[in-house]
């Protein structure tokens, strides 16, 4: 009997020892179960997986309260077009006032003159329907053609752009009393200014070239004036100062513009063509108003008896000259160089030799990522017709209209305000 008693015993005291592990298990699992939390939340590999709830709210709003350091914020909004920036001004009074620093349009601007998105065709030509002078905003690599609103009313005569420079384009304006009037205007935000008329008017108008250019010494535009008519009367307008000065002009050099629709401006000073004993680009420094000469390519000046037309713009931020030519079987020969390292002679590359007839007279404009360059002249096989945008492949198929009172310019879309600039 005793032997059952403790065996009894033993028994009840192995099942109370089991009872008790059970216990002890269940309560580890239950603590487990606390500290993974409710069965919609769990941990995987560091991250939280939260299911729609209300809690994914207050997520969401934490997030959005996050503040980054200002010039992270300038960063990003330099990289945006034009028309998501200005959304972006909706989002709070602060970025709003950031958009419209002077500081951030400069670096925008800065950004974006390296970003061929920012780069648009500025098309000025009269409406079919009534004659009204037309400008019309278009994309350089896709059919996005757009029609914008000039503040003048130009229906009286016409009007001319003369250049486009920093996003800026200035146009001259022939008002109803037979007044001629010159604009400045951006085209991206549509604002506009009138500058002062210069002090000397050419007896024909259409017969001056103008450049628009950047000082960085005096931190302002500045505006030059050439008139055809009058080789030697020279002007230059400060923008910062309303009032145009007369510059003094080298009488041993003459200009040739005939193949050049405006001032090529690089490096802070205008170019152009000159001729004293030999053809070269003259240069005119906008901060110091002092004259220079740039000897053109060797294969340029060997030639120049042959050529009909010479000019100088703009490819990429690198001085560009180029001349074309008609020999007697009717066949043109287009050629374009530019200068690697500004001032050195040695640096000219030649860039093309076209030689086809369609191009008689032709403007390089631009040049793409892929090396082709976009020209703007007259279609020599539809000679007569007017001029248009072409390339080395053939006519330009986002514009190939050949109109005769047709004007082009590839500018840089920007938010700088010509009404700032006085």
């Amino acid at each position: 009997m005793a032997k059952k008693a403790n065996l009894l015993n033993q028994s009840n005291g192995e099942a109370s020892n089991m009872t008790k592990k059970a216990n002890l298990f269940r309560c580890q699992q239950q603590q487990k179960k606390k500290k993974s939390g409710p069965p919609n939340r769990r941990i995987r590999k560091g991250k939280r997986v939260v299911k729609q709830s209300k809690q994914m709210d207050i997520v969401d709003k934490q997030a959005t309260g996050i503040h980054f350091h200002e010039e992270i914020i300038i960063q990003i909004l330099i990289r945006l077009p034009m028309r998501p920036l200005h959304q972006c001004k909706c989002v709070s009074k602060s970025w709003a006032a950031l958009i419209s620093d002077p500081y951030f349009k400069m670096k925008h601007l800065n950004h974006a003159m390296s970003n061929q998105n920012s780069q648009k065709l500025l098309i000025c030509q009269p409406c079919p329907k009534d004659g009204t002078v037309c400008f019309y905003r278009s994309s350089l690599s896709s059919v996005d053609v757009e029609k914008l609103d000039f503040p003048v009313n130009c229906r009286a005569r016409c009007c001319k752009m003369l250049c486009c420079s920093n996003g800026l384009s200035l146009v001259l304006v022939f008002v109803p009393d037979e007044v001629e009037q010159l604009f400045l205007w951006n085209p991206s935000t549509g604002e506009s200014i009138i500058l002062p008329n210069p002090q000397f008017p050419p007896e024909h108008p259409s017969l001056s070239i103008y450049g628009l250019g950047y000082d960085s010494t005096s931190d302002g535009f500045k505006i030059l004036k050439i008139d055809v008519d009058k080789p030697y009367s020279t002007q230059v307008l400060a923008l910062k100062s309303g009032s145009w000065q007369k510059i003094d002009y080298p009488r041993n050099i003459d200009n040739l513009f005939s193949g050049m629709d405006s001032l090529a401006f690089v490096h802070g000073a205008f170019h152009w063509i000159g001729l004293s004993v030999y053809h070269s680009i003259v240069s005119f420094n906008i901060s110091n108003e002092v004259y220079g000469e740039i000897p053109l390519p060797d294969q340029m000046c060997h030639s120049c008896n042959r050529y009909v037309e010479t000019g100088v713009s703009i490819l990429g931020g690198m001085l560009c000259s180029y001349s074309s030519c008609i020999d007697v079987r009717g066949e043109g020969t287009f050629r374009i160089w530019v200068m690697k390292d500004y001032g050195v002679n040695e640096s000219w590359i030649k860039l093309y030799t076209i030689r086809d007839g369609m191009f008689y007279s032709s403007i390089p404009k631009y040049r793409f990522a892929d090396g082709e360059v976009l020209l703007y002249g007259t279609n020599f096989r539809c000679l007569g017709i007017g001029n248009g945008f072409s390339t080395s492949k053939g006519p330009f198929g986002l514009w190939p209209q050949y109109d005769i009172y047709h004007q082009g310019f590839v500018f840089t879309e920007s938010l700088i305000s010509p009404k700032l600039l006085t």
